[in-house]
């Protein structure tokens, strides 16, 4: 029954504590030069990527009519 109701704390682990402060620009700076760089020539080869890359472009077509003016 220790996890009869599901709250994540199983074992007395707790998450971490929010961060108190807001990051100064200085730090967003960083933290976004790491996930760049983490992310610099990454690329997703799998199929399902593919699928998903190809159903996320838009498509929208222009559709030409001819109406009668009157």
């Amino acid at each position: 029954m220790a996890e009869a109701i599901p709250t994540g704390t199983f074992g007395h682990s707790r998450p971490p504590k929010p961060h108190d402060e807001p990051w100064t620009p200085e730090e967003q700076a960083q933290h976004l030069a790491t996930l760049a760089a983490a992310l610099k020539d990454w690329h997703d080869p799998s199929e399902q990527a593919e699928a998903d890359r190809q159903r996320h472009r838009p498509h929208l077509h222009l559709i030409t009519t001819h109406t009668n003016a009157a």
